[in-house]
């Protein structure tokens, strides 16, 4: 069907949608608030990043699990 030709059906496009204003973005709230960015967790726990891939890929992105998984062997040394 070409661009311009209306539809075959005889049924009408509808209303375009209104727009509202846009939504004002923090930066800093850009990224999900319980998951770490690869980059923030390589800095937090000085990290390679081929380290941290694979610690992401088995763990994942969650803030609570990756503090968890990274305490744990800490916590084990210590004693």
């Amino acid at each position: 069907m070409a661009q311009h030709q209306p539809a075959s059906d005889g049924s009408t496009p509808s209303a375009p949608a209104k727009r509202g204003r846009a939504k004002i973005i923090n930066p800093l709230e850009a990224v999900y608030y319980g998951h770490y960015d690869l980059a923030e967790f390589i800095a937090k726990y000085g990290l390679t990043p081929l380290v941290a891939r694979e610690i992401f890929g088995r763990v994942g992105p969650a803030r609570s699990d990756l503090d968890k998984y990274m305490n744990e062997p800490r916590q084990h040394l210590a004693r």
